[in-house]
């Protein structure tokens, strides 16, 4: 997260809900940076095979039908994809997620962690939700825009997409959404994780409403400064053409 990792146990948490929500907003700003980058590569790309390929990306004039226009459509997704990846890769935020992932991994092997003990463990998680993201990604990606004219080909990249979740989230997670956090990252995730246990110890038997256990996740918290943050990037890039003059 933003201001440092935020760990939880649907009864606990260590995050506030100003650095979650703010946390959502970096996610957002990750995806104006990997628009800007996807936009460069689509235009150097047009350039090269004389191929509208901008106008497709920023959806100003109708995308082509049949195989090219699926071909495109499919190819922009992917593009986009990969921009954002690359843009996490490079932000602080794949150290910190790292740090999470490591710290949860040295409480779940030796009950409590230590520095020594957090930087032994993989950047990689199995329970991240990258894995879900990693199964649904196909279908969003390359399901949908093929299944006008390929339903069976559609049909099968997304079960197998599906079916491959793990797989392809451990590589997610690998190259892209983890890299190894610096000693400040992991100081974070350490203070965190003990913080955590502290809040756990006082009352390990507690239980909470199941709303109340979703507030205290934080995802509603990172969702709605994601959407805040989307919105106003919909914004943008629905008047992108006009400040590009297109």
């Amino acid at each position: 997260m933003l201001a440092g990792v935020h760990l939880s146990t649907g009864v606990v948490r260590t995050g506030s809900d100003l650095a979650l929500v703010l946390s959502g907003l970096a996610i957002a700003a990750m995806a104006s940076a990997a628009l800007v980058m996807t936009y460069v590569v689509t235009w150097a790309a047009d350039q090269v095979l004389a191929v509208p390929l901008v106008p497709a990306l920023l959806q100003v004039v109708p995308p082509d039908s049949g195989v090219r226009g699926t071909v495109i459509a499919v190819g922009l997704n992917v593009l986009t994809l990969l921009c954002f990846l690359v843009v996490m890769r490079l932000s602080p935020l794949s150290g910190y997620h790292a740090a999470e992932h490591k710290v949860i991994g040295a409480i779940e092997h030796f009950g409590e962690p230590t520095v020594d003990r957090a930087r032994a463990m993989p950047r990689a998680h199995q329970r991240c939700g990258s894995n879900l993201l990693a199964g649904v990604l196909p279908l969003l990606l390359v399901g949908i825009p093929l299944f006008q004219y390929y339903p069976a080909l559609a049909a099968i990249l997304t079960i197998f997409g599906w079916t491959f979740r793990f797989q392809t989230g451990y590589l997610i997670q690998m190259i892209f959404a983890t890299k190894e956090p610096t000693d400040k990252q992991l100081r974070a995730g350490l203070e965190s994780a003990r913080k955590l246990l502290y809040l756990w110890r006082q009352d390990p038997y507690k239980r909470v409403p199941p709303l109340v256990n979703l507030w205290q996740r934080g995802f509603l918290q990172t969702f709605a400064g994601l959407i805040a943050g989307m919105y106003a990037l919909e914004m943008l890039y629905n008047h992108l053409h006009i400040f590009l003059d297109f």
